[in-house]
């Protein structure tokens, strides 16, 4: 289901492991935090410098355990955040809009810019872990209460194109929001699509676009340095993520074949690399106009 994925390390994440001994590490000498959240306690072990327990009790008794090695560990709740604008969200806050209470739980690996997941428990009417939501790349991931509506929703991006044909600075990425979707068919985090919507490109935005394309595809012809995978397939990726896969196309049309010629991506191999995200089902749907070499494009899950 688009949106909700089991932890996965990226490509350059500090290591996550099993740890060799969990009922050493899940013990009280090494308890690390606790809180209780409507008769549940949650806990927190660390052992060592990476050895990690997450334990969760009820009436005395465990009814959930976790264990994995990470330098930083899990974390307890949503606490704020002011430099990086995240807010605190209380302990037992309904954030799926399901009208139970929840318990946030994070996981952070450590290391560069990866790996973070986050654990979404519903205390009733039964305890479950809901969701695992793998946020890969993006450590600011984090819930929000966004707009008028007041519904909490999951903060993140598409680290889909990580690594791909460039650097990770270099690797086209775009913000994504997630909302629960309660249904019997495929419920969990899907895109808040209308949350992601943007305006159409001002004509003076759109040709400041096909200038930096230009500049970059000038360098690659100059066998110089360049960006070029990144600054065009940004622009198309914002385009589609936005609500204007139509204007995506045209863009590409504007810029021309030559910077799509090998070594560097065409529409087809981005297609092929777009078409693994996990939002893809969602949004699939969304794309208008579709030319022949995106639609035809088979999702390519090698890389």
């Amino acid at each position: 289901m688009a949106g909700l994925a089991l932890l996965a390390p990226g490509a350059v994440c500090t290591a996550q492991y099993q740890v060799d001994n969990p009922n050493a590490v899940c013990s009280l000498p090494n308890l690390k935090n606790a809180v209780r959240v409507d008769g549940y306690i949650f806990r927190t072990y660390k052992s060592g410098d990476s050895d990690n327990c997450l334990q969760v009790l009820r009436d005395g008794k465990i009814i959930f355990r976790r264990t994995l090695g990470s330098v930083i560990g899990y974390t307890l709740g949503q606490p704020e955040d002011k430099e990086s604008n995240v807010p605190a969200i209380p302990n037992g806050t309904d954030i799926t809009g399901r009208g139970h209470p929840d318990m946030i739980v994070s996981f952070s690996t450590g290391g560069a810019h990866c790996c973070l997941s986050h654990y979404v428990f519903e205390l009733e009417p039964a305890f479950k872990l809901l969701a695992t939501l793998n946020a890969r790349d993006d450590d600011l991931s984090h819930f929000a209460n966004l707009g008028a509506d007041r519904k909490y929703y999951y903060k993140t991006a598409n680290w889909t194109f990580a690594y791909w044909w460039q650097s990770f600075a270099g690797s086209p990425s775009h913000s994504i929001v997630l909302q629960y979707v309660d249904n019997n068919v495929d419920g969990g985090f899907h895109l808040a699509l209308d949350k992601m919507q943007a305006p159409a490109p001002a004509p003076e935005e759109w040709q400041k676009a096909l200038s930096d394309v230009r500049k970059e595809l000038q360098l690659e012809q100059k066998n110089m340095f360049n960006f070029l995978p990144d600054v065009l397939w940004q622009e198309v990726m914002d385009l589609i993520y936005t609500g204007h896969s139509d204007l995506a196309w045209k863009f590409l049309d504007e810029v021309g074949p030559k910077a799509q010629q090998k070594p560097y991506p065409d529409l087809a191999t981005f297609c092929s690399t777009l078409k693994t995200s996990p939002y893809w089902p969602d949004l699939a749907p969304t794309l208008k106009d579709t030319p022949s070499a995106c639609a035809n494009a088979k999702p390519d899950r090698s890389k």
